[in-house]
């Protein structure tokens, strides 16, 4: 071989060298990959009871305050046969996203020195109808849904000692009850739960 020749095929060897990457560069397969996060944001549930948060750890006990009716013959804050008042649960549910369901029950309770303190009404809205109850109040239900115009619910508990008709306790028990310094007491139980998607 000439050196003319060899010099021939040794470019045109670098040439098909060439062509060879070139036409590997046209048909690679392009990939290219990305990571990340979504975020997602979280609805709130922030119900107040009485302005306190029924998420933090505080007692019901310490957010009702009883209102007594005014009797000429009863001090004032304290009960004795035949005083009537009331107290008022107020939710608010202003700053929660999802829609619930609440469940308020006010029931006599068995470890109370007053056996004939009784709930004996309540209303919804400050300007709703009393409804008369027996026994106490099992299950006070009702829906705030998460779109609501109004997420303030006023209910008003009404309770009274029974003295005379109805009445289980007898003049020595009402006694006994003032006697020990004891307290009479209602059970009380609120309890909220969302309404899931159907």
């Amino acid at each position: 071989m000439t050196r003319e020749r060899k010099i021939k095929l040794f470019i045109a060897i670098i040439c098909l060298i060439l062509c060879l990457f070139e036409v590997k560069q046209t048909y690679a397969k392009y990939t290219e990959s990305k990571e990340g996060q979504t975020e997602f944001a979280v609805a709130m549930w922030r119900i107040l009871l009485n302005g306190t948060d029924i998420s933090s750890n505080a007692q019901l006990s310490s957010l009702i305050n009883p209102v007594y009716e005014n009797n000429s013959n009863i001090a004032s804050g304290v009960i004795a046969p035949s005083s009537e008042g009331y107290f008022d649960i107020e939710i608010n549910a202003v700053n929660t996203q999802v829609s619930f369901q609440y469940n308020i029950s006010v029931t006599s309770a068995d470890n109370t020195n007053v056996e004939d303190l009784v709930v004996y009404a309540y209303r919804i809205g400050t300007n709703g109808t009393i409804t008369n109850v027996n026994n106490g109040i099992n299950s006070l239900t009702g829906t705030v849904a998460h779109n609501a115009q109004n997420k303030v619910i006023d209910l008003r508990i009404y309770f009274k000692w029974i003295e005379g008709t109805g009445e289980s306790m007898n003049n020595v028990a009402d006694t006994a009850a003032s006697l020990g310094g004891g307290t009479g007491k209602l059970n009380v139980s609120a309890s909220f739960t969302q309404i899931p998607n159907t």
